[in-house]
């Protein structure tokens, strides 16, 4: 990538566009662990320039396993219930809840239920808290949250997630419809989120991720340096950023990809829950690790495609890869496995493919475009950061929705 040096405007959330400048205590049920940069990251520190806001971390999705990633998200958990509530950045609380996560103890959601009302109730009293607004990023949330006299609820849908491997289908299938219903307004990242949940609650309205433009934009300027972890690799190099697992990652799919293009290097950054033999046969597949979230530009900048090489199941379906943007305002183009919210959103910026053929194809069309066109595409990404989201969030939370139900 030619490297030019260019000032990049900061940007901050406006406090008045269409909202009061009354601060908001925001409440927020998150579906990740505080520290992962998701969405629910993004949104609770750009959040925290409005009120207030007690970001509480995901309870789980299913019961955990002797895996050493489970045992060590464990042991984090318990570490940071320790610390209490935790004051991470101005304005910005983080509540790390402790509950029974093994689905056949006896009376485990009475236990639950009482443990968790406590823990929330005495972190809202030590913050001043009272009638927040209340965001709920997971369905499973829902028998915890009744009690909480609150301003609003907004039920945040960012993914499918009854699709998940190893939890109980039908159980979140159930509580997503109720909470649906429950909920004074619905916000979804995908237009199949979108359709499916208007039927549930005419206070629906869709909308797809934002992007942290400062943070990949800087890959244009002079001063970011390429990670010379990727340097060393020879070109091109093709980066896929992001979880590694079996739920979002066709390994299969890369393996063919590797073995097509030996002479390619496939580069895998992120949080790898694979087996660490996955991928050892194919010489030119890297793992580089997991990086800082402010470090990806680097990676950015050395590479020469990105890459969403997914599984084709409904969790990917209804997905919106947060990452695609993220590519393009670091100016790579972007090639895909068949997503409707890539093709919808960045008909412009990416290139869909299904089989190993067509997405080596499709990488080999992407490396022909020009500087030009790239810096063109990453200037537009200004129009969708999450400052903006926000704003518009804010906006129908204030405008849009009834007093509470």
């Amino acid at each position: 990538m030619k490297q030019q040096t260019l000032f990049i405007k900061g940007e901050s959330m406006s406090k008045n566009s269409n909202q009061s400048n009354k601060q908001e205590d925001i409440l927020f049920f998150s579906s990740d662990d505080w520290g992962w940069k998701t969405s629910k990251y993004q949104l609770s520190t750009r959040l925290a320039q409005q009120g207030k806001v007690l970001f509480v971390s995901s309870i789980g999705f299913r019961a955990p396993t002797a895996s050493s990633e489970d045992l060590g998200r464990i042991w984090r958990k318990l570490k940071n219930f320790v610390q209490g509530t935790k004051e991470v950045q101005p304005n910005l609380h983080v509540l790390t809840p402790l509950v029974i996560p093994f689905q056949n103890f006896p009376m485990k959601d009475k236990i639950n239920h009482l443990i968790l009302k406590m823990q929330i109730t005495v972190a809202m009293k030590q913050l001043k808290m009272k009638k927040p607004l209340m965001f709920v990023f997971s369905q499973n949330w829902l028998p915890y949250i009744k009690h909480i006299d609150r301003k609003k609820c907004i039920y945040y849908v960012v993914d499918d997630q009854s699709s998940f491997k190893g939890l109980n289908a039908e159980q979140f299938k159930a509580w997503d419809q109720e909470m649906s219903q429950y909920a004074d307004g619905i916000f979804c990242t995908a237009k199949s989120l979108f359709d499916n949940k208007k039927a549930l609650n005419q206070n629906t309205f869709y909308m797809p991720h934002g992007v942290d433009f400062n943070n990949f934009y800087s890959t244009w300027s002079d001063t970011t340096p390429a990670a010379a972890s990727m340097l060393k690799l020879p070109q091109p190099r093709i980066l896929f950023f992001g979880h590694i697992s079996h739920d979002w990652v066709d390994a299969e799919l890369l393996k063919k990809c590797a073995a097509l293009k030996p002479d390619w290097s496939w580069i895998l950054v992120g949080r790898n829950s694979m087996s660490e033999s996955e991928f050892t046969q194919h010489a030119n597949i890297h793992y580089l690790g997991e990086q800082e979230f402010t470090d990806l530009p680097q990676f950015c900048k050395a590479a020469d495609v990105g890459i969403i090489p997914f599984v084709q199941t409904p969790l990917t379906y209804n997905c919106n890869p947060l990452k695609v943007p993220e590519y393009v305002a670091a100016g790579l183009p972007v090639v895909s496995t068949p997503i409707p919210a890539v093709s919808e959103l960045y008909p412009e910026d990416s290139a869909i493919a299904a089989t190993p053929e067509d997405f080596v194809k499709r990488c080999e069309e992407a490396l022909q475009k020009t500087h030009e066109q790239k810096h063109r595409r990453a200037l537009e990404m200004q129009n969708h950061t999450w400052e903006k989201r926000i704003e518009k969030i804010l906006g129908h939370i204030e405008n849009d929705l009834p007093t509470t139900k």
